[in-house]
């Protein structure tokens, strides 16, 4: 089914749920009464639909720290950054930043997904762009802005990614390699270290999005780069500060002389207002608890193989890294939208994907979890998808544990 028809499906699927009650999405938050979960409209539910990994959104120093900025800075900087929008506190935050991913520069941007498409600037005529068929819809939208030969490799599949390669080795200018670090959905980690070999032999340059690991994996925090012990592989990083870091806003890493090629032409960055200072401010002090407080990916390590080991209980298939977040495959959409809605009334809050977003047939339910959460919280996910939800499948493929350290 094409996309159009895919998107056909759902959204026949999306008026039913609508008039029977349970739309998924727009829902509106009423308050939060307890770490971990919230009031949807109501409901008292387990928050298992937010990607907030490390509990920092409501954390007092960062909601502290985005107050002060509010109220000495303003609501607004009411201008791009190429202008009037660069305060001495984003210039904190780059330098910061920088320093803890150990790159030598940093460009800030409104959001992760203005992130991606800064780089449209660096896809040039004359070189060819070799993209994972999973990446996020940011990074498909970057390539489509460019100007350069946009090819696809199989999902995380290094062997096709080689051919590709190869018939892209008499381009003028050398290739580029476009992959997310831990994929947003199915949230798998990348091959690593066989597509960073294969950057190397063939002179490409390598671009992760770290948006899902960077704050949650490797010892460090600094995403799959360290994980892998492969940092130095990664020309460019980007990632987003709406996730592990609580607040809002984007980011590119890497070279010097690229982020200043990129403040300049990079048209998402340049045409867009800066990230306002309550939300820098955020980020910051989200940033320094990251560096300072290692614990946190402690607890989202050991409350994330707690959920694994249950759905591994009741015969659920799991994804090869036990992380944070977990796709259950559902089927057609209006089962998907069933499911999500009666999971809801039990007091679990889920995140509903169907197609186009994931392929026909494969409507799916996501879940989170993060360092608010606690064990009984994760107890009772686990009951209620045991009564809710039938398992997808017996066969476990082989896991590879999630590193707490």
């Amino acid at each position: 089914m094409s996309d159009l028809g895919s998107a056909t499906a759902s959204a026949v699927a999306l008026a039913r749920a609508r008039e029977a009650g349970g739309y998924p999405y727009f829902r509106r938050l009423t308050g939060h009464p307890a770490p971990g979960e919230v009031l949807v409209e109501g409901i008292r539910a387990i928050n298992a639909a937010s990607t907030d990994y490390l509990g920092l959104a409501r954390d007092p120093r960062v909601s502290q720290a985005a107050a002060r900025a509010a109220h000495e800075l303003g609501a607004s900087c009411s201008g791009s950054p190429l202008v009037i929008g660069t305060l001495a506190l984003h210039s904190d935050l780059e330098e910061e930043l920088a320093d803890f991913l150990h790159r030598p520069a940093v460009l800030l941007s409104a959001t992760g997904f203005q992130a991606n498409l800064t780089m449209a600037c660096l896809f040039i005529e004359g070189a060819t762009v070799l993209s994972d068929w999973h990446n996020h819809a940011s990074l498909v939208d970057a390539v489509r802005l460019g100007h350069t030969v946009n090819r696809r490799f199989r999902h995380n599949d290094p062997l096709h990614l080689e051919r590709l390669l190869e018939e892209a080795a008499g381009q003028p200018l050398p290739p580029v390699i476009l992959t997310e670090g831990a994929f947003s959905l199915g949230y798998d980690l990348v091959k690593l270290p066989q597509i960073a070999d294969l950057a190397d032999r063939y002179d490409a340059t390598l671009i992760v999005d770290g948006a899902h690991d960077i704050g949650v994996l490797g010892a460090g925090g600094r995403g799959v780069g360290e994980y892998f012990g492969r940092e130095p592989d990664i020309t460019v990083l980007t990632g987003t500060f709406s996730k592990a870091f609580g607040s809002v806003g984007g980011f590119v890493a890497g070279p010097a002389d690229l982020i200043d090629h990129c403040r300049i032409f990079g048209r998402a960055a340049v045409y867009s207002a800066s990230i306002p200072p309550s939300a820098t401010a955020a980020a910051l002090a989200a940033l320094r608890i990251i560096r300072c407080e290692p614990e946190r990916r402690t607890v989202v390590g050991e409350l994330a193989a707690h959920l694994h080991r249950g759905l591994a209980e009741q015969g659920r298939v799991a994804p090869a890294w036990t992380g944070p977040v977990v796709q259950l495959p559902v089927g057609s959409p209006d089962e998907c939208l069933r499911v999500w809605r009666e999971l809801l009334e039990a007091g679990v809050f889920t995140a509903a994907f169907l197609p186009p977003a994931v392929p026909p047939g494969q409507s799916s339910i996501r879940l989170s979890v993060t360092a608010a959460h606690t064990a009984a919280h994760i107890d009772r996910i686990l009951e209620v998808l045991d009564s809710l939800l039938p398992p997808a499948a017996s066969q476990l493929p082989e896991q590879v544990p999630c590193p707490v350290t």
